[in-house]
């Protein structure tokens, strides 16, 4: 029976930098009690997110497996040329074997059994009147892929949020390796974005794409890139640039990449697509100046190692008799607050000069002196 296969949200940063710090500090799932044991102290990754260019339109998905055959879905339902969604449908089904030929290569190139799955391929249906001033205004409506399809069991296991516990994400392409002429024992590996541009069916990575790394450790740090990137691209879309139309606004990107097993995706938009309406969120600058002060004052002035071993002996002392090789995870709870107070109560007018507040600098003191503080347990163990 065919089902409506969710895709989820594309989030704001915000939400993705939450996740990662989740999914970071997760250790272990106990089904019988239900509790989940996490380490507050894990150190967040750090990531190379790919950004393509999000093309303003009406989310869309064709679907397939052998027994249910083909359907296709806007953002929430399925949807039939006689119940369309800017007549996505109706095109969808002219070019159905268009479409079958691309599912079936990511069939075989990721060797998916569609006895057992559903192959779910993502796109944004766009051109045409479906939005205005977007990347695509003056053109012909069209279907632009995503960089990742979604395989989905056809008994599907939810989780207690109603996601698909089984169901997993892979790239739309295949890759091919081939032996190079000049060095035979060297392979060549080149990958293929699938699309079928005579039936108006591009994939979005095969249009000009940027990368950025993020150190979720400090993520905000990322943010101003981000914005120029954006910057950049919404004054000439370079999509409507490769379709032979100069000045369309671009919209923004769609920053992708897995973590752990785990598809993440977030969106930067741009003000000019934001002007006019108040429900688009866009990125904050950040005072990079400002946070490089914060963490100098910290490291330089607030956690100096003399410092540390200081709150580090009183703990020792008010809590094992001076004995420290009975110190252990729990004694962080007496020993971060300690390191901040003292920092408050001997480095407050050196604040006051630099125009810090205790909460601004809280959390980075905590982040420095945890570190520490973990250290020596494994010194003095």
């Amino acid at each position: 029976m065919k089902r409506f296969i969710t895709m989820g949200s594309i989030e704001q940063f915000s939400t993705v930098i939450k996740n990662v710090k989740r999914t970071a500090q997760f250790v272990s799932y106990d089904e019988e009690t239900k509790e989940v044991t996490v380490d507050r102290d894990a150190k967040m990754p750090v990531i190379t997110a790919t950004g393509s260019e999000k093309i303003h339109g009406t989310n869309a998905a064709v679907c397939y497996s052998e027994s249910d055959g083909f359907w296709v879905q806007s953002r929430k339902n399925i949807i039939t040329p006689e119940k369309d969604n800017a007549g996505c449908a109706f095109q969808a089904y002219a070019n159905e074997s268009a479409w079958m030929d691309i599912m079936l290569e990511l069939r075989d190139e990721y060797d998916i059994d569609l006895k057992e799955n559903i192959i779910s391929v993502y796109f944004e249906w766009s051109g045409g009147n479906i939005q205005k001033k977007s990347a695509l205004t003056g053109l012909d409506k069209r279907a632009m892929i995503f960089q990742y399809f979604k395989v989905s069991p056809i008994e599907p296991q939810l989780a207690n949020d109603g996601t698909e516990k089984s169901a997993y994400w892979l790239e739309t392409c295949t890759k091919y390796a081939s032996l190079s002429d000049a060095e035979p024992e060297i392979y060549d590996e080149s990958v293929f974005w699938l699309d079928n541009p005579e039936k108006n069916i591009y994939n979005i990575m095969n249009f000009p794409t940027v990368q950025i790394e993020i150190d979720f450790n400090e993520p905000q740090m990322s943010q101003n890139k981000m914005i120029e990137m954006v910057e950049t691209l919404e004054k000439n879309s370079p999509v409507g640039q490769a379709f032979g139309i100069d000045g369309n606004v671009g919209e923004g990107y769609v920053f992708t990449f897995v973590y752990n097993g785990e598809i993440m995706r977030f969106k930067v938009k741009g003000n000019e697509h934001a002007k006019g309406s108040g429900k688009i969120k866009t990125l904050k600058p950040v005072d990079e100046a400002l946070e490089n002060a914060k963490r100098t004052f910290v490291n330089d002035i607030a956690c100096t190692e003399s410092r540390l071993q200081q709150m580090w002996t009183e703990i020792v002392h008010s809590v094992h008799n001076g004995d420290e090789s009975l110190m252990e995870m729990k004694d962080m709870q007496k020993f971060l607050p300690l390191v901040v107070k003292d920092v408050i109560k001997e480095e407050s007018d050196k604040m006051m000069e630099q125009g810090f507040e205790p909460k601004t600098l809280n959390g980075k003191i905590s982040e420095v002196a945890r570190n520490f503080f973990k250290s020596k347990l494994v010194e003095v163990a």
